[in-house]
């Protein structure tokens, strides 16, 4: 129950439309060397700080919202069908990332940032004969002694950073670093196994592994299954949301080179760090589960490979009441997603530039990847958009668009990583929509000044030269 609640409520990864402008004030949530400000000071704070909203099935999350307005409660039924539609997928990912407070200062040694920021990630694959045998309706199938692997992993965690950018003299080489400290709020990690046995005529299903779980559990029970965690709240809300006790340590690293003015790679590691989970710990197993003799059929074919078949039966009405009411309190580490970006930017003129980003998230058993290849159009000064199609996981219809503004007040953006969801949202399973804005302060104070050259503190520019030719050596544009 409470990695379906997960599923439901977190959202898509972040948004790969916006990768391509690698100078827009959270540019380096992508890449710690793209961290820049072009004042002094650059300031953003919730909610406008910067959030990305998304997710992959389309039908249930409208269902979860209408119920929710109308202020029914989402219902058993309403939780096994987000099961069923996991099972749909190869792999079913989905995040969301919401800057709380951002802070820049630009300064001779490079560029320096504070941010604090919430982050949620879910992670799992379910998809295979033995999920769809104990969860779908209907006449289903799967082979006796088999495992199905039931990786899944849920985290919700805030973080604090500081970043640090450089760039070379002549613009050409960028490199940034960001240290982070993590305090874990909620994690589940699955590490189960299952597959049908037959002992001694009857069929078992049995599993392997647990589910560590950090998580405050409600006191009060269901009628059937476990712990109501819908009736969590008040104190304990509190508590949860300021918990501090699961702490971690972290660090984003990535670099960009510029091969020539119109031609750069960049490349970057996200979130290469573990959490350990210490509070609020309810690590649970599941007790072997005896079939009932009435709701399936044994079917053996030529090779002797024996199956079971059910009839129209759910057996997930009744597995909630396997698990096991013992609960392991024992502390542990797990590492969180790592994400790794790598780009090519090559400017066709001015105006135009042609991106190419590819994007891999590494969990155990549940890798995925995602591509895109975008045209960058600035439309006029202080004004830029960008689009063009993009893969996610297994989602191959995507049309991602992004608009920025730069003003003199700040920067405005916002778009989506597949529009095709807002206007044929019933071929397109994947939806996201991203937004942010920030502000400069004292944009004033760094005006140059009229100073004259014969002024007591006054220094002239140097000119590098050539060392070879003698020419004077012009720096690469900044972006």
């Amino acid at each position: 129950m409470l990695m379906t609640i997960l599923a439901t409520f977190v959202k898509a990864q972040s948004s790969l439309a916006f990768y391509p402008f690698d100078d827009h004030f959270n540019s380096s949530a992508y890449n710690p060397a793209f961290l820049t400000s072009p004042k002094k000071f650059t300031f953003s704070i919730a909610p406008m700080g910067g959030t990305t909203i998304g997710y992959n099935n389309q039908a249930i999350i409208k269902d979860l919202l209408s119920q929710i307005l109308s202020g029914v409660p989402p219902t058993d039924d309403y939780y096994r069908e987000v099961l069923e539609s996991m099972i749909s997928k190869n792999i079913f990912k989905q995040n969301i990332e919401s800057s709380l407070l951002s802070f820049t200062m630009r300064t001779k040694l490079g560029f320096f940032n504070f941010r604090v920021k919430e982050s949620e990630s879910f992670s799992a694959s379910a998809k295979g004969d033995l999920m769809s045998f104990i969860l779908k309706e209907g006449i289903q199938s799967t082979v006796t002694e088999q495992f199905q692997n039931l990786p899944a992993q849920a985290v919700h965690f805030r973080e604090y950073s500081l970043g640090y950018s450089y760039k070379s003299p002549m613009n050409r080489f960028y490199a940034g670093i960001r240290a982070k400290l993590y305090f874990g709020k909620a994690a589940l990690f699955s590490s189960l196994s299952g597959t049908i046995n037959n002992e001694s005529g009857s069929y078992i299903l049995k599993t392997n592994g647990n589910v560590n779980i950090s998580f405050p559990e409600a006191e009060e029970q269901k009628e059937i299954g476990g712990p109501d965690i819908t009736k969590i709240s008040g104190t304990k809300v509190v508590d949860y949301l300021f918990n501090n006790g699961n702490p971690g340590f972290g660090v984003d690293l990535g670099f960009k080179y510029r091969f020539t003015p119109d031609l750069s790679f960049s490349m970057s590691i996200i979130d290469l760090g573990k959490i350990n989970w210490k509070t609020n710990l309810n690590t649970r197993k599941f007790r072997d589960f005896k079939l009932p003799e009435s709701s399936y059929s044994i079917i053996t074919d030529e090779n002797g490979v024996e199956s079971i078949a059910k009839f129209d039966y759910a057996y997930s009405d009744s597995i909630a009441d396997y698990l096991d009411k013992d609960i392991d309190t024992t502390s542990f580490s797990k590492p969180l997603p790592l994400t790794v970006y790598a780009g090519f930017k090559f400017r066709l003129n001015p105006k135009v530039t042609i991106s190419l980003t590819d994007r891999l998230v590494m969990v155990k058993d549940m890798n995925y990847n995602s591509f895109s290849a975008t045209a960058n159009i600035e439309v006029k000064k202080g004004f830029s958009i960008s689009t063009g199609y993009s893969v996610i996981g297994d989602s191959y219809f995507n049309i991602p668009v992004a608009v920025f503004f730069k003003k003199d007040f700040g920067q405005i953006y916002f778009g989506t990583d597949n529009i095709a969801s807002f206007i044929l949202p019933s071929i397109s399973d994947y939806a996201s929509f991203s937004f942010g804005t920030c502000f400069y302060l004292f944009k004033n104070s760094g005006l140059p000044s009229n100073t004259p050259v014969d002024y007591p503190f006054f220094k002239p520019r140097k000119i590098k030269r050539n060392g070879k030719g003698g020419r004077i050596a012009v720096p690469y544009p900044e972006s």
